[in-house]
């Protein structure tokens, strides 16, 4: 007697790469498998004939179940993303917090070392200045006149006699 086959596979499945039709044939044969693992408890370890499965086979292929099949394809696929997508979230979350803090440690001032930085940059302004300063006054009037102001001295010259 030749074996019936159960085409349910074309019927769930409409290309090599349709991802949600093999799912979708694989809720249809975990069921037949737990059809399977039902019989054999109920029937002492007795493996099911075709006659056995045909109820289960006329049930499998009826509209409303292959409906099930892909619905319960979507659910698993769903759930599936669900969870990679939760998982990468959390990689991703972790990877850019550590990042962040890794960045903001490397911009955080250093605030006695700035304040040292500005006091310095002050002095040096400061300074600067009062010699661009003393370098204007003094070309305004004669070396001799500058040394007798700064020191609060007389020079006198061997000529005024």
């Amino acid at each position: 007697m030749a074996k019936e086959f159960n085409f349910i596979y074309e019927q769930l499945v409409d290309s090599d790469d349709d991802i949600h039709g093999i799912i979708s044939y694989s809720v249809y044969k975990r069921q037949k498998i737990q059809f399977i693992t039902n019989f054999k408890d109920k029937n002492h370890g007795k493996e099911p004939e075709s006659t056995d499965l045909q109820p289960f086979n006329e049930l499998s292929t009826s509209p409303s179940q292959l409906e099930f099949y892909r619905s319960e394809a979507t659910i698993l696929t769903e759930k599936f993303l669900a969870n990679v997508l939760e998982a990468d979230l959390k990689e991703r979350e972790e990877y850019f917090s550590a990042r962040v803090h890794s960045e903001l440690s490397n911009i955080k001032p250093r605030h006695f070392l700035d304040i040292f930085k500005s006091a310095l940059g002050a002095l040096l302004f400061i300074l600067l200045t009062g010699l661009l300063y003393f370098a204007v006054w003094s070309l305004s009037t004669s070396p001799e006149l500058i040394i007798e102001q700064m020191f609060n001295i007389r020079i006198e010259s061997l000529n005024d006699g």
